[in-house]
Order: structure tokens, then sequence, then C-alpha cells
């Protein structure tokens, strides 16, 4: 008789666990479906100059069109500066390997940048010299800009996890069993001393339903339709 029963109670603890399983391997892994992530931003000020550099892998060609196309690695640095009739030049290290770039004047946002394809930073912070690139003089610059993310914020497939929970029926809308029908945006943002997430779910349309996210809890704090 123990026999039995313990066979039984062998028995429903298998088949348990083999529903809770499918059940897992239904839902649609959401982190296949990102075409964008801004996962670092690193961000120093030094005198009247200041440095935001950011990492990012995302989709080229670069479209909404709900498909995710071949990712690339991406590493931009933007300075602000006193004086925009110069132009400059900057250099830094990650990894042990030093990289340089002239920077492009944007007229209408007033900064300078430039971009390169690295791989994504590990260290705290980036040492960036900039240098006027019609003088022979030193540095006009030097600026340390700190990573500005923290353990407490969340990775990526937590962050979907949250998201996905609190907006079921958005998501609902463009899954159908392990397919998700869109493509995902997701960027880190940093605003008075606080983290966020801009979450941007794209249908086949090009639709683009964005919230915004608490970086720790995830917490949705604003939605909208673009």
């Amino acid at each position: 008789m123990k026999r039995k029963i313990l066979s039984i109670l062998s028995l429903v603890v298998c088949l348990t666990a083999l529903i809770w399983c499918c059940g897992c391997s239904s839902q649609p892994d959401l982190t296949n479906s990102v075409s964008e992530y801004r996962s670092d931003i690193y961000e120093g000020t030094e005198g009247e100059y200041s440095v935001f550099a950011s990492y990012t892998e995302r989709e080229y060609p670069y479209l909404a069109d709900g498909y995710v196309g071949n990712m690339t690695k991406i590493f931009e640095v933007v300075l602000t500066a006193p004086d925009n009739t110069k132009t400059y030049a900057i250099q830094f290290t990650i990894g042990q390997k030093q990289y340089s770039a002239e920077l492009s004047f944007d007229s209408v946002r007033m900064i300078h940048s430039c971009s390169q394809t690295i791989e994504r930073p590990e260290e705290a912070s980036i040492t960036f010299i900039v240098t006027d690139i019609d003088s022979d003089s030193a540095p006009v610059a030097t600026v340390t800009a700190s990573d500005i993310r923290s353990d407490e914020m969340l990775p990526l497939g937590r962050l979907l996890e949250k998201v996905q929970s609190a907006e079921q029926s958005h998501f609902g809308a463009l899954t159908s069993g392990k397919n998700f029908a869109g493509e995902i945006y997701v960027r880190l943002l940093y605003e008075n001393k606080q983290c966020y997430y801009y979450v941007g779910i794209i249908d086949r349309t090009g639709n683009t339903y964005a919230i915004l996210a608490d970086a720790v809890s995830g917490e949705i704090l604003a939605t909208r339709n673009q």
C-alpha cells in the first residue's frame, strides 16, 4: 500500500514538473526580440567641459519595422564645450586599448560627438582627454566620466519580465506561443541622478508603445502610444 502511495506521489510530482516546464518554454525569450539596448552610461564634468558616453547594441540598418536585424556594438561620446567654434578630438582607453577620434559638431544640439565600434566597457570610470586639433598646446580638458550603473539595477531579462507582467495586454497581442511578432528598444536613461529604462514595443506596422520604468524596481512610471 505504501509503495502504491509513493508511486502515485512520484507520478504527481513528475507531471507537475513537466507541466511547469512546458508552461515556461511556451513563453518567448524577449531578449531575442531586443533590437536596441543601451546598457551603459558614463558622465563626467571638468570645468566647462562635460562628457556623456554610452554603450549600445543595436540593429543595422536601424529600422522600426518590428523585426530584429543584424546587431552592432556602438560606443558614443558626446562633448559639450564652452567654445563651439573649435574642432575637438578626444582620446580614451578601454580594456587597455587606446582610442582616438575627431569630433563632429552638431549645430542644432550644440554638441560635439563621435562613435566607434568597440566591446562593452567594464571600467568603473573612463578618462577622456580633449584636445583642440588646430592647436599644438596642451589638452584643453581631461574629463573623468563615471559609470552611472549600480548593482541594484535590473538586468535586461529581469526588466523585460517585470514590464511584460505589468503590460500583459500589449505583449500578449504580439505573442503566439514562443513567437513574439515585434521588436523591443531598451534604453538606459539618467536624469537628476536617477536611472530609468525606456522600453519601446514596435509592432510589424511600425507602431510604438513606449514605457518608462524605474531601473531598480521595474515599476511602470509612464506609458504612451507613439
